[in-house]
């Protein structure tokens, strides 16, 4: 079936195979090539578009896995007391990376055993509170005594009690 242009309308005639388009005759195969390859370019298009799609949801995909982790990271070193969270979650995201099966528990672990001073003691939870009357008491020997402690252990509790103490009350 073929159909002829007179001007910007289309006439269907009924003709077999030739075209008349501006007084050139086109056979149909002429334009279901032409067809067919502008459907290619589109079909070439969408695959584009689906390939940045899919590149974008892979992106998404990790910022969510990282996003977790590091929630995981900083709730494991809260847990283990950590003193400086944030050089506390670089080292233990970096030790993460060079383990074959992460696992956040375990490196924190390693963490702590390798660089303990990021961690405050377990002790700390049994002196009192800041505002305590345990920093006037003592004397002059307690000073010394809490100030090695305070420096000792990172704790700004301790440290904040040995300011009191010393500055008297």
């Amino acid at each position: 079936m073929g159909l002829k242009r007179a001007g910007a309308e289309l006439i269907d005639h009924g003709e077999p195979e030739v075209v008349e388009v501006d007084q050139i005759d086109l056979s149909e195969e002429v334009i279901w090539k032409a067809r067919a390859a502008e459907a290619e370019e589109k079909l070439a298009v969408c695959e584009a578009r689906v390939a940045d799609l899919e590149r974008e949801l892979a992106e998404a995909n990790d910022a969510v896995v990282s996003t977790q982790r590091r929630g995981d990271i900083e709730r494991e070193l809260t847990a283990a007391r950590a003193v400086d969270l944030e050089t506390a979650c670089l080292l233990t995201e970096a030790t993460i990376g060079e383990m074959d099966d992460p696992d956040v528990a375990v490196a924190v672990r390693e963490l702590k055993s390798r660089k303990p001073f990021l961690f405050s003691c377990a002790t700390h939870g049994t002196h009192g509170s800041v505002m305590s009357s345990q920093a006037g008491s003592g004397g002059g020997g307690g000073l010394g005594r809490m100030a090695s402690s305070a420096r000792s252990s990172g704790d700004r509790n301790e440290l904040l009690r040995y300011l009191r103490a010393r500055r008297g009350g």
